[in-house]
């Protein structure tokens, strides 16, 4: 097929694996938060299936990012300056999330207080998924621009990988210059998320599937192929994983500094899944999933709506009058704020659709 017609293509296989790395990103999230404030929290397993199952393997991050990748091939806006536009604009965006979310609060704490803490600083400048997203994009645009094609990158983001491996553990000491180091290579837990070295793997592994994608003729038995691979790949990792424990193949487990070893099993777990979701729109019409379609579509409303909210819950509630929830509480707060966060998404797209109108 001729990749015009490839490329307005909507692959909705792409969209329920989007939509399910949604509905656990808002469903871990509250959690893993929330949870901080109970003590021995570590070891509770309704903690450890939304910080490691929910948050870590189940998608969300490594599978927003392989869809990331692919959704580049497929996009109308694939020139080298479209894609730096808009990974400026996503990288502005994160760090006004950063202000908005947190930062500003515990801000305006500090002020009263008379000091700025470590805190503060890491909610103002502290690197995240969105930070990595704008920086993938700005990137894929150098790199497009050197003339490199996808196959060239994919090679790039592996050698990446093995650099920011080889790198992590990075510590100056100062607490606003490892946030911005860490944007790039992992410098301590808690410091550092989704390090650029590292995470591009998924990205460019995304490229290289959409541009396979693309020449296939016979789908289906294409997706069968990488069912049976991924499969075996993936059962083998979590046989691993069950014997040596979360993210073993990382350095001191952290899953924000994926090596590539770890990277290969985690995106194992996305090709399953998507082959799943292919093999699935072949039984079920995709108009049965509209919601999680339409889902998919504002994945980066729903992500700056349920920080904002997970934000100002914690800040009042867990920071200021000390409350600790139960996890029945932080799961029902969790299912609650999918929900919300679904509709405000959607109001927030009608409004921008509503001025758009009136500007042109």
């Amino acid at each position: 097929m001729p990749e015009t017609l490839q490329r307005d293509e909507r692959q909705h296989n792409l969209d329920l694996l989007k939509a399910l790395a949604i509905v656990s990103m808002v469903l871990c999230h509250p959690v893993i938060m929330f949870a901080r404030y109970r003590v021995g929290y570590e070891g509770d397993f309704w903690f450890i299936l939304a910080d490691d199952i929910l948050g870590g393997y189940i998608v969300v991050a490594h599978g927003f990012m392989f869809a990331m990748g692919v959704g580049m091939k497929y996009s109308r806006k694939s020139a080298p300056t479209d894609m730096a536009r808009r990974g400026a604009i996503l990288l502005l965006l994160a760090y006004v999330l950063n202000f908005v979310r947190y930062g500003m609060y515990f801000l305006s704490y500090d002020i009263m207080n008379g000091a700025i803490t470590d805190t503060t600083i890491h909610w103002l400048f502290g690197p995240d998924i969105l930070h990595f997203a704008g920086l993938a994009f700005i990137a894929t645009a150098f790199f497009k621009k050197l003339g490199l094609n996808d196959i060239h990158i994919l090679f790039v983001g592996l050698v990446l990988s093995v650099i920011g491996t080889v790198a992590a553990g990075v510590n100056t000491q100062d607490a606003v210059l490892d946030r911005i180091i860490g944007l790039f290579v992992f410098t301590e837990y808690g410091v550092s998320t989704f390090c650029f070295l590292n995470w591009y793997l998924f990205v460019a592994a995304g490229l290289v599937f959409g541009m396979i994608l693309q020449g296939i003729r016979d789908k289906d038995a294409f997706y069968l192929k990488v069912m049976i691979a991924s499969g075996i790949i993936c059962a083998i990792y979590a046989a691993a994983t069950f014997a040596n424990g979360p993210f073993f193949l990382c350095v001191d487990s952290a899953y924000y500094d994926a090596s590539p070893m770890e990277a290969a099993g985690l995106l194992s777990i996305d090709l399953l899944l998507l082959s799943a979701f292919h093999f699935l729109l072949k039984k079920v019409d995709a108009s049965r999933f509209k919601v999680a379609i339409e889902m998919s579509k504002n994945i980066t409303s729903i992500y700056c709506i349920h920080w904002c909210a997970i934000g100002v819950t914690e800040f009042i509630f867990c920071h200021l009058l000390g409350m600790t929830f139960g996890y029945l509480e932080m799961y029902l707060y969790a299912i609650a704020l999918l929900i919300a966060s679904f509709y405000l998404a959607r109001y927030y797209k009608s409004l921008k659709s509503k001025y758009a109108g009136v500007v042109a």
